[in-house]
């Protein structure tokens, strides 16, 4: 795995950094009409994978859900099967939503790689040589299982701790705040480090060590996340991981705002 070699730490960026990060993204990517169309692949996935899940419900579900149901006598029958029916729809155009939401990210991921690629370039990022759709995919997975592997148990104490003790619910609260904020950071700098094959040692180490930007980062993602859709601001967060990671290991102009043209 590659090793990742940060900046001296009298340099690294910090908490506003990580914070601003995300509205300079988003204005350094309506300065770049080369990369809007990558960056409406998420929401663009997300629509057809929705889609196909209402018409699932509505077309597929809802009557062969009704076919199956006894026959009504009266018009009060027929209308609790026609009830039955579009519940059932709904229950599956609820669960296209989220698995729609959850699909999106991974299925749009050669778009924000290329973006990725993009920003690599602006900011003079040392070259690469390509892991592979295989090795990158195992990277990512081994970095996701390690979050999951810290994160998961560090939820399930403080769920405990708010059903034990709810007199620390602000506390618990505010820590649930920060490790969320920390693990959607941790999933939007994947996209640049992953590229470059940085495991998840060397991951941790760069949290660790710039963890006032990481956080900075995570919680401005995460309110903008619940301030709007989500998926549309995935391409903003990924152009901002991908200069912070810049700043983080010291590549040279990592706070260049040039347009990219092509």
């Amino acid at each position: 795995m590659t090793e990742l070699r940060a900046t001296p730490r009298k340099e690294r960026p910090g908490f506003l950094r990580g914070v601003l990060s995300l509205p300079l993204a988003l204005g350094e990517l309506w300065r770049s009409p080369a990369l809007w169309g990558r960056a409406l692949v998420p929401a663009l996935v997300f629509a057809v994978l929705f889609g196909a899940f209402a018409a699932l419900g509505l077309v597929v579900a809802r009557p062969w859900l009704e076919a199956r149901l006894p026959d009504p006598t009266t018009t009060l029958g027929r209308i609790g099967i026609e009830a039955a029916g579009y519940g059932l729809a709904l229950v599956v155009v609820i669960v296209g939503w989220f698995a729609s939401l959850a699909l999106a990210p991974p299925l749009s991921a050669p778009a924000l790689e290329s973006i990725v690629g993009q920003i690599e370039a602006r900011v003079g990022a040392p070259s690469r040589a390509p892991l592979g759709f295989f090795a990158e995919v195992l990277c990512g997975f081994r970095a996701l299982c390690g979050a999951l592997l810290v994160a998961l148990p560090a939820f399930f104490v403080l769920w405990l701790l708010d059903v034990f003790v709810p007199v620390l619910a602000p506390l618990t609260f505010a820590l649930g705040s920060v490790l969320s904020s920390l693990l959607v950071a941790w999933g939007l700098f994947d996209y640049p480090l992953t590229l470059r094959g940085a495991g998840f040692r060397g991951r941790v180490a760069l949290v660790r060590d710039n963890f006032a930007c990481v956080l900075g980062f995570g919680l401005a993602f995460a309110l903008a996340f619940w301030l709007c859709c989500g998926l549309l601001l995935l391409p903003v967060g990924t152009i901002a991981a991908t200069r912070l990671v810049g700043a983080i290991l010291g590549w040279e102009d990592a706070g260049s705002d040039a347009v990219v043209k092509s």
